[in-house]
């Protein structure tokens, strides 16, 4: 799948952060839409069709787990990557793939995570 084709949702609460993470997959040739919050990005899940969604563990009000676990009942194909500085204490618990990325993480580990998501949707 080229990466021109690929639409990442990115779910960040710190801004910096969201803006530099979307910065950063455009860069690698990736579209991006941002969100600060899981209710935001569920209104982005609704309308629209994301191959990765990629979220950190710790949002205010819906949890980056429980909108991924949203995100997977409305497209099973959606592949999920988490970022987060605590995603070891919920690693074991969940029931779907997703690839995890341990905060602080430099670009070539953002290129491996999506690149890993990508190779999971074709082989499905």
């Amino acid at each position: 799948m080229e990466a021109a084709s690929l639409r990442i949702l990115v779910v960040e609460d710190n801004d910096s952060l969201l803006e530099i993470l979307c910065e950063m997959l455009g860069s690698l040739g990736y579209q991006t839409v941002a969100a600060t919050s899981g209710e935001e990005a569920l209104e982005h899940l609704r309308s629209g069709s994301f191959s990765v969604l990629l979220a950190d563990i710790n949002l205010p009000g819906i949890s980056g787990i429980d909108l991924a676990t949203m995100a997977i009942e409305m497209n099973s194909a959606i592949r999920i990557i988490f970022s987060s500085g605590f995603g070891y204490l919920v690693s074991d618990r969940l029931d779907f793939d997703f690839v995890l990325l341990n905060k602080p993480y430099y670009i070539h580990e953002l290129a491996h995570a999506v690149s890993n998501s990508v190779r999971q949707m074709s082989e499905q």
